[in-house]
């Protein structure tokens, strides 16, 4: 079915017609007019209810539609084949340099489809459409529709024989392997496998999913344990593994996870913690944070921290995520291990005495970056050190008297000696030629 939203472009409002699925096929542009900003392809199970949800920014004027497409396909990964059915849900394309998040729902996968492309279309420059982020899911909750069975193949006709075949002797049928009891949650009250040491039987590590490329628990690398997550990309489109997990709205969590980036062909990796109001990770995220972006190659594991992050007061689910931004569509694969996403307490509040203070390098003034977090030490007697002039150090105590410099009305000629930029080495000099003329003409008196 075709999702439609009318935008009223003077009100900045949407217009939904006769509820969240009006049917207007006249209002979607012409395929041939529409172009993708960017693009998912995924296998699908027949007859299975998905959504999309997706969050873009419309950097520039000049477009006049943009939307969430899904188009479901015959054919499987990665030959897409003819297209059979798409569903759309609009955005505003008069909004520009806010983000929009949307959600496409109940969107029916087709009982002949078997693969699904999806992602952002717009008329007719895509490229002032910035995607940040992509999910296409399963709808929770939803029900399926009873697809009939594929048509059995016929059964060849039997090849003449000239005498018949002794039958062979049956043999005992193996077991059929038993299903799990208890099916693989979409979301978690914790982070769990965080090691990746807890494997599926397709190789993918238990507990994690992936938008885009190929994931796989591996064992060529690690941080911690036996094996770590590996992630490849072979198309420029930004991936990432994202596990769903419980939080309390206000609360403080912070995300940590070691990451290997050893491929110049990897533009950036990164941890992202992604909010939601809904208690499952479903429906458009409320808000993100992110932790500083590796960009440099590095033939050791590095670590990756967001700080503490403070929950959005009404959200009750987030999204851990570990991003790979790759700079074409060159094939690179990157790692992950020793992923940790726990409640924490509150940052420092700022200003207050005795915590940590950000301490920047010496070219702080030329925008240079912070070189840790330290405690500053604020002792009055150091910081006033130089506040006046400082008394001679190593010299005998004559010298250190006034009349030993002075012009001759008596009056101490040093503080002025000092204003005209002589040093206290050359003060001492002329303190001691002082001290021993004063001392020859006090033995020349004796004499005489």
């Amino acid at each position: 079915m075709l999702r439609t939203t009318f935008l009223l472009a003077g009100l900045g409002a949407a217009l939904i017609i006769g509820g969240l699925t009006a049917v207007r096929s006249e209002a979607i542009p012409n395929t041939s007019q529409t172009f993708w900003a960017e693009q998912h392809v995924q296998g699908i199970t027949p007859g299975q209810v998905y959504r999309l949800d997706g969050c873009f920014t419309v950097t520039a004027p000049g477009l006049t539609y943009v939307s969430l497409r899904v188009v479901w396909h015959e054919a499987t990964v990665p030959f897409v084949g003819s297209s059979i059915n798409q569903d759309e849900w609009p955005g505003n394309p008069w909004l520009i340099g806010s983000e929009q998040c949307l959600s496409l729902t109940n969107a029916d996968a087709p009982c002949a489809a078997r693969s699904a492309v999806y992602g952002v279309v717009a008329v007719k420059d895509p490229s002032v459409v910035d995607v940040l982020s992509l999910e296409f899911s399963l709808e929770p909750g939803a029900t399926p529709t009873a697809c009939p069975p594929p048509p059995a193949p016929p059964t060849p006709a039997p090849e003449p024989t000239l005498a018949p075949k002794p039958s062979p002797t049956p043999r005992p049928s193996a077991p059929a392997p038993a299903a799990s009891a208890i099916a693989e949650p979409t979301l978690f009250p914790t982070l769990v496998n965080g090691g990746f040491e807890d494997v599926r039987e397709d190789g993918t590590p238990y507990g994690w999913r992936k938008i885009g490329g190929e994931m796989s628990a591996s064992g060529a690398v690690s941080s911690e344990g036996d094996l770590s997550a590996s992630l490849l990309s072979r198309t420029e489109s930004t991936k990432w593994l994202y596990q769903a997990v419980s939080v309390e709205g206000g609360s403080y969590y912070q995300l940590r996870a070691m990451a290997l980036k050893n491929d110049p062909a990897a533009r950036e990796v990164l941890l992202r913690v992604s909010w939601y109001a809904s208690a499952d990770g479903s429906g458009s995220q409320l808000s993100t944070v992110d932790s500083s972006a590796l960009a440099e190659d590095s033939p050791e594991f590095v670590a990756l921290d967001t700080g503490p992050v403070r929950a959005p007061p009404e959200a009750r689910s987030a999204k851990v995520r570990l991003l790979l931004r790759p700079k074409s569509a060159t094939p690179v694969v990157v790692y992950f291990d020793d992923v940790r996403f726990e409640a924490t307490a509150a940052p420092p509040a700022e200003g207050d005495s005795g915590s940590g203070q950000q301490i920047r390098s010496a070219t702080e003034d030329g925008g240079g970056a912070a070189t840790g977090n330290v405690q500053r030490v604020a002792n009055a007697e150091v910081l006033n050190a130089s506040a006046g002039p400082a008394d001679l150090v190593n010299v005998r105590e004559e010298l250190k008297q006034p009349a030993t410099l002075a012009d001759s009305g008596g009056r101490p000629l040093w503080p002025l000696l000092l204003a005209f930029g002589v040093s206290a080495a050359g003060l001492t000099i002329m303190a001691g030629s002082a001290w021993r003329r004063a001392r020859l003409a006090e033995r020349n008196e004796r004499h005489l």
